[in-house]
C-alpha cells in the first residue's frame, strides 16, 4: 500500500530569526519589573503599581508618537485609552 508523506518546505528559504533583546530594552525591563517591586514592598497595592504602569506607559507612547510627528489619530487612539470607555 503506498503512504502519503507531508512535503516539507524548502530547507534554503531563509527563516526569520528571532529578535533578540538588546541591553538598553533589558534594562529598561528591569528598573521597571525592581520599580514595580520596591513599590509592592512600600505598601502600594498591586492595583496601584499596575495603574502607575499603565499611565506611565501610555505617557511614553505619547511622547514617542509626538516625538515622531505620529498622525492625530493615533494620538487621539492613546488618549482614548488613557481616559477610559466612553458612556
Amino acid at each position: 500500500m503506498h503512504e502519503n508523506h507531508p512535503v516539507l518546505p524548502c530547507a534554503a528559504t531563509p527563516q526569520p530569526s528571532p529578535r533578540r533583546l538588546h541591553a538598553p530594552d533589558a534594562i529598561v525591563i528591569i528598573v521597571v519589573v525592581l520599580t514595580a517591586a520596591a513599590l509592592t514592598a512600600f505598601g502600594l497595592s498591586a492595583v496601584g503599581v499596575l495603574q502607575l504602569l499603565a499611565g506611565a506607559g501610555l505617557v511614553a507612547i505619547l511622547l514617542v508618537g509626538l516625538g515622531k510627528a505620529a498622525p492625530s489619530k493615533t494620538i487621539r487612539i492613546a488618549l482614548g485609552a488613557a481616559t477610559g470607555p466612553t458612556a
